[in-house]
């Protein structure tokens, strides 16, 4: 048995080193992308809840301001910084409803990657005057 060999083997540091680097560094840009998705699916979500609470405010007091005053500050306590610079909320009566839209965008946290477009639409009856 030839020891040369297998103190050679042994003593080989780093082969590996470019391969780790490169598959530790996709496999991180990978979770980075699904962690966006799922920041992203709770923006959405924190949009819809603010459109929601705009309308139900909106449908009892008829008003479109209150509409989107209730919207937008709900809007600002669920998302708050980055995520809500570039949201539009809009509200409107149609027919007998009120009609609450939002449009945003969410930036991608990954190079190569388009930004996430959300637009939103939640309507409900306006209460009867008393």
């Amino acid at each position: 048995m030839d020891k040369r060999a297998v103190a050679g083997r042994l003593s080989d540091s780093g082969l590996t080193s470019v391969q780790f680097v490169l598959a530790a560094g996709l496999s991180l840009l990978l979770f980075v992308g699904l962690a966006n998705l799922v920041v992203v699916q709770y923006g959405r979500g924190a949009i819809r809840s603010a459109l929601e609470q705009g309308v139900r405010t909106g449908s009892v007091t008829r008003s479109t301001d209150a509409c989107q005053e209730t919207a937008a500050g709900v809007a600002s306590q669920l998302l708050g910084g980055a995520m809500s610079d570039r949201l539009v909320i809009a509200c409107s009566t149609v027919g007998g409803g009120m009609v609450a839209n939002a449009d945003a965008v969410f930036q991608a946290w990954v190079p190569l990657t388009p930004d996430f477009v959300v637009s939103l639409r939640v309507e409900g009856f306006l209460e009867p005057e008393r």
